[in-house]
């Protein structure tokens, strides 16, 4: 799980702390959990024991102090998101005697026992005019890294994408492919990229504070998020979708996670699709005949990769809508108005869906009233 890059002459040791503070970290969080349930109504309101109180608080500082170190030698300590959130906001309730109650409102932990939580980055990087910048790390994946800086030209916080070090060809090939195809959209609800570093394998592009998973998990029981509400982000995504194959690509890679949200300070948002790392455009041999069947949410009835069509695209708006309106992962089973649109974008045989994300915008838009059943 964690594969560190000997080009930096980091070796196994370290790979051991990354492995053992994570599976520390991920027994206090599940048993965090498992509290906040039974404490009250869920979420929030459980009670956390004293010494899993002090176990997390040797944790945090645990995280710090090998940032501390890694910083002395010009590296950055990366933490997924999700994790770096709890621990932030664990140190504001935590104490080390006589147990901790977990805060009203605490939104339960997506625990990662499988993903990789802790990794190295780049601390910092030199723009253009030779000014030099921090970089803060907010997302990783199999293949490169995403970091935040602020330009401090424009006072704007940008986002760069980079690849890791331990990149091949194809790699590196894929990677310029994803900006090209990017750099050739413009619509408001696709990301946008700026430049491409050819010496570095990174580009930089518009920073977006969110994930539509992450949005919608810690509002989905606030009731100013209305159906209203979700509908107008499940229409943005369903524009972006639109927009992307009236230009003749597939995404093939739509998750919760490359969906991504920008912020504004009046609480209003904007949808941007990302992560185009296996999308393809209609004329491209890209994709290898033997290669195997790829993204996060697999349509059973794709029997090759290269074959994937816009169809394939619209069997995941199924469980992506059902997460905007309902905040679960599973298919909502029922015969409402909204059901019937989830099943319909969804169902096993392609030829029953909907065949363009046009239909499905017209069906959504015709939703006049919120579906029967609060959002689970």
């Amino acid at each position: 799980m964690y594969l560190t890059d000997t080009s930096w002459g980091i070796q196994d040791p370290l790979e051991r702390a990354f492995a053992s503070i994570h599976d520390r970290l991920d027994i206090e969080l599940d048993f965090m959990n498992q509290k906040a349930r039974s404490g009250g109504p869920f979420p929030g309101g459980g009670h956390f024991n004293a010494e899993n109180s002090r176990r997390l608080l040797g944790l945090i500082d645990e995280v710090a102090q090998l940032k501390l170190a890694l910083e002395k030698v010009g590296k950055s300590l990366t933490v997924s998101p999700e994790y770096q959130r709890v621990l932030d906001g664990a140190k504001t309730w935590l104490v080390d005697s006589g147990g901790s109650t977990i805060p009203d409102g605490f939104a339960p932990v997506l625990v990662e026992k499988y993903d990789t939580v802790f990794g190295l980055a780049d601390a910092a990087v030199v723009l253009a005019d030779r000014a030099q910048v921090t970089l803060t790390v907010v997302g990783e994946g199999a293949f490169a890294m995403v970091h935040k800086f602020v330009d401090p030209n424009y006072d704007i916080t940008f986002a760069r994408k980079k690849l890791k070090r331990d990149a091949d060809e194809r790699d590196i090939a894929r990677f310029r492919r994803e900006f090209e195809i990017m750099k050739g959209l413009d619509f408001p609800y696709i990301l946008k990229v700026h430049k491409y570093d050819e010496e570095e394998n990174s580009y930089t592009m518009e920073f977006c504070e969110t994930t539509l998973e992450e949005h919608i998990k810690r509002r989905n029981n606030q009731p100013q998020f209305d159906f209203s509400v979700r509908r107008r982000i499940a229409l943005q995504f369903l524009y972006g979708l639109n927009y992307l194959h009236k230009k003749g690509i597939c995404h093939r890679d739509l998750s919760l996670k490359n969906i991504l949200l920008r912020v504004f300070s009046d609480g209003a948002v904007q949808v941007k699709l990302s992560d185009f790392g296996l999308a393809k455009p209609r004329e491209s041999e890209f994709t290898k005949s033997e290669t195997e069947i790829k993204g996060t949410i697999v349509d059973p009835a794709l029997d090759k990769f290269k074959d994937f069509e816009p169809v394939n695209d619209i069997y995941v708006l199924g469980f992506v809508l059902t997460y905007i309106f309902k905040g679960v992962n599973q298919l909502i089973p029922d015969f409402s108005s909204l059901g019937e649109i989830i099943q319909k974008c969804s169902h096993s045989d392609p030829t029953q869906r909907y065949q363009t994300v046009l239909e499905v915008i017209e069906a959504v838009e015709n939703l006049e009233t919120e579906p029967i059943g609060a959002p689970a």
